[in-house]
């Protein structure tokens, strides 16, 4: 969608298999080559939202050819939209209708905890990394969302273009990028070419470690004796090449986009994915409200530790319960008609879990560990 700003032209199987060949390549180079690539494209991300930071309150502060805008777009339209009822319910539906986008984003940031296992010294670099991260990651996700509102009114028609429902005569592109949007609007084209560049480069720095964090998971798992035990096995320069191998095969998924009813099906993943993501994020949380429980039962004062999160265990609650509260009421859409299909895509992530889990506690015959029992020595390895 992106490179169809430019070459609507051209077919998207080109750009696909380009693309996921690259960065299958790419994943099996030296370790060490990995955080290089992402370096170069996080700074790139970072400059650009910077950039448009300063953009944005100047464009409505009056440096475009729109006059001085200030906070007009606050009033009129006003910040939010309305979904299936009118008014402030519809406006609550509005919110509750995004968060499933607003995770879909948002998923990722454990990457950094990933890493911790080919960090040299994960004992400093891993703290450092985790709270730079938490702050970056927060910043500019709201920094940028402020200074969109700033620029773009919320019912711009060009907004809609990447709405499923649109008419066949309303291409989707990129231009459906609200940064693109206000670039347009400020009449400075030429920026607009420079920023869908850069979300270029963001789509691709995702591709790029997804495959990274993916494949780490299935080596993660293969030690564990979770996942067949080759899955393990790395190369003499560190890179499990089976598991980059096997996370690459589902890169091909994105061949569906070939399909007329690509975008549905883009949809119904990013759905499942997102799921996927806060029940990933639940479990965290609860491992780790479990694990400040059996410091305090077996006498383990919290300042020895290398890393102490702050504010907890009230944020791991605050996470647990809200993470509940999402995945339960995510799939309303489907409820208002009733919509089978929809249902399933909204909650089938939920019910893998719950089988997967169920499943495994049968066929594997575990229990919960006493919290005076849980294994709390570090790994040698860190």
């Amino acid at each position: 969608m992106i490179i169809a700003y430019w070459r609507p032209d051209l077919n998207a199987g080109i750009w696909i298999a380009l693309f996921w060949a690259v960065f299958t390549a790419t994943n099996l180079l030296p370790v060490r080559w990995f955080p290089e690539l992402e370096m170069w494209f996080s700074s790139i991300k970072v400059l650009t939202i910077a950039a448009f930071v300063v953009f944005a309150v100047a464009v409505a502060a009056g440096a475009s050819q729109q006059g001085t805008i200030g906070f007009a777009y606050w009033h009129d339209p006003g910040p939010f939209g309305h979904y299936i009822l009118p008014g402030v319910p519809g406006q609550v539906l509005g919110v509750c209708g995004v968060l499933i986008q607003a995770t879909f984003s948002f998923q990722g940031t454990e990457l950094v905890g990933s890493g911790a296992g080919e960090a040299r010294n994960p004992r400093k670099t891993v703290p450092r990394a985790v709270s730079a991260t938490f702050w970056s990651v927060t910043s500019m996700f709201v920094l940028t969302i402020f200074s969109i509102g700033l620029v773009v009114p919320s019912n711009s028609s060009q907004l809609l273009r990447g709405d499923r429902e649109a008419d066949s005569s309303t291409r989707e592109d990129a231009s459906a990028s609200p940064l693109v949007i206000a670039a347009v609007r400020a009449g400075i084209p030429l920026l607009a070419h420079a920023i869908n560049a850069v979300l270029l480069t963001a789509v691709l720095s995702a591709a790029n470690s997804n495959i990274y964090s993916a494949s780490r998971g299935l080596v993660s798992l293969a030690q564990e004796g979770l996942a067949p035990r080759w899955l393990a096995r790395t190369s003499t320069s560190g890179v499990p090449r089976q598991a980059v191998a096997i996370t690459s095969i589902f890169g091909l998924l994105a061949l569906l986009n070939l399909s007329p009813v690509g975008g549905n099906i883009f949809n119904w993943l990013v759905s499942v994915i997102a799921v996927a993501g806060l029940v990933t994020w639940g479990c965290i949380c609860l491992a780790h409200l479990r694990f400040m429980a059996a410091l305090k039962a077996q006498g383990v004062v919290r300042e020895d530790l290398p890393y102490k999160a702050p504010c907890q265990p009230w944020l791991s609650g605050y996470g647990v319960g809200f993470i509940a509260i999402i995945i339960l009421t995510q799939g309303f859409a489907a409820f208002i008609p009733w919509d089978t299909t929809e249902f399933f895509v909204a909650y089938l992530s939920l019910i893998i879990f719950v089988v997967c889990f169920v499943g495994h506690k049968v066929s594997m015959r575990t229990r919960v560990i006493p919290l005076r029992h849980v294994n709390l020595r570090p790994r040698q390895d860190l």
